[in-house]
């Protein structure tokens, strides 16, 4: 694939299948697990679950941070014909997400049950995930690291070795949820070993990528590793920010309904933030495919070729966003018992809380991709405030003010109105942007080889 002369439509095509098939491998085994936890456990472990989800969003923020930033660098150095600049900022992200990686470990190590804590775990919850947790400890750095190399394998003209590397994990993992959630009685460390296990086998089978003959990468020497690492951060925060603010929205969610609603509640929300995590998987796999074609025609100062995107980008966003609350909005009860061991009271309850809450994806691409595609092009201040906008700051306020008068409601309809208010910022945005943009400015490199 030629990223500067094929057609921008069959590069697009070509990246996407690929990358959705990834990300659809990476939601369905999510679900399975909750599927797994919740049948066995109960209700309390679909709650425990729900706790633990931001322990994968930190391990996702780091590898997109180093991933995201370090790829989009090193295409559009590549993409102006600066082969030995490019690999050169591939060693440096490669050193930032080791450094992150090990203190990333550390922490979790040292401060695990403060941290569930801080997460909303109480009472009968907290050993369930601290159980779940034990083994994310074991195995934590396969988390960060299988986020950062598909990244930067997918940046490489290799979109379908990451897609083969995720599926294989999947299936290791929907195997181990069966194997050792059930006839082995595990409970949630069973369903903790089996995530983990499909992550190292993901992992292990991206690193095989640096033995091949399609292999592009080298480690090279470099001088001023300083500013290259702000750069590399300041490129992949907009992207890596979707997930701190998974972490923060999600960590603020488990206290408001636990607060409002109770376990119940908490068990329910469990299942909708893995579905949530669903569609977010597959709008980031979305931006993951153009992110390639726009970077690598950013560098080459190819800015019509980057606008081209701009049509396919948004019907894709738009068609997974029409259809992805389908389901939820016609089998809540369905979808509740499919997940857990559901009782009286649980089933009562998820209708309002499933129809709701799933109302928020509808429009939840168009800002996800818009994000990706800013990152592409360097307009990093913008695609980070789109992301602190619906991450934190609106969803954060709505959060703590709509429940004073509407309860336990107020928390569902909070993520909707986000969604929406925040799509429609990028939509009108973009659209500025493209009356503008006649030519993109080129964002001068840092990092020299030496």
């Amino acid at each position: 694939m030629d990223l500067r002369k094929d057609s921008v439509k069959a590069l697009y095509t070509s990246y996407l299948i690929p990358s959705l098939g990834g990300a659809l491998a990476t939601s369905i085994y999510s679900f399975v697990d909750t599927i797994a936890v919740g049948q066995a456990m109960g209700p309390d472990g679909a709650a425990a679950t729900a706790i633990t989800i931001p322990l994968f969003s930190i391990a996702s923020f780091l590898g997109i941070l180093c991933g995201v930033g370090g790829s989009v660098m090193m295409s559009q150095a590549k993409g102006a014909g600066k082969e030995a600049r490019g690999n050169a900022y591939f060693t440096a992200s490669l050193i930032a997400m080791g450094v992150l990686t090990a203190v990333f470990w550390v922490v979790l190590a040292c401060y695990a049950t403060p941290i569930l804590t801080l997460f909303g775990a109480k009472d009968t919850i907290l050993p369930l995930a601290m159980d779940y947790t034990r083994w994310i400890i074991y195995l934590c750095p396969f988390l960060p690291v299988s986020m950062y190399l598909g990244c930067i394998i997918r940046n490489d003209n290799a979109p379908k070795t990451v897609m083969c590397a995720v599926l294989c994990g999947g299936v290791v993992n929907i195997f181990g949820d069966w194997l050792f959630v059930f006839p082995l009685g595990m409970g949630m460390g069973g369903a903790a070993l089996a995530t983990m296990l499909g992550t190292v086998v993901q992992t292990a089978i991206m690193c095989g990528h640096f033995a091949s003959k399609k292999c592009g990468l080298r480690l090279v020497k470099a001088e001023r590793w300083r500013p290259a690492f702000a750069n590399l951060a300041a490129t992949g925060f907009g992207a890596s920010v979707l997930d701190i603010a998974i972490i923060v929205l999600t960590a603020m969610l488990n206290n408001q309904v636990m607060r409002y609603g109770g376990t119940a509640a908490l068990a329910v929300f469990g299942v909708m933030i893995t579905i949530s995590s669903l569609f977010q998987h597959l709008f980031s796999g979305v931006g993951q495919a153009i992110q390639p074609i726009v970077s690598v025609n950013f560098g080459a100062g190819e800015t019509d070729r980057t606008r081209q995107t701009s049509p396919t980008r948004s019907r894709t966003a738009v068609g997974i966003g029409s259809l992805s609350p389908a389901g939820c909005l016609l089998f809540p009860k369905g979808i509740t018992q499919l997940s857990m061991s559901a009782t009286p009271e649980v089933l009562e309850i998820a209708p309002e809380i499933v129809r709701t809450y799933a109302l928020s994806f509808l429009l939840m691409g168009v800002s996800i991709v818009a994000i990706y595609y800013l990152q592409s092009i360097m307009r990093t201040k913008i695609s980070m405030t789109i992301s602190l906008l619906r991450g934190i700051a609106v969803s954060g306020a709505l959060i703590y003010l709509l429940p004073l008068c509407s309860g336990i409601r107020g928390v569902w309809w909070a993520m909707v109105i986000t969604e929406v208010s925040v799509a429609i910022f990028a939509m009108f945005y973009l659209r500025s942007l493209h009356r503008s943009m006649h030519h993109a400015d080129q964002v001068p490199s840092p990092l020299e080889p030496a």
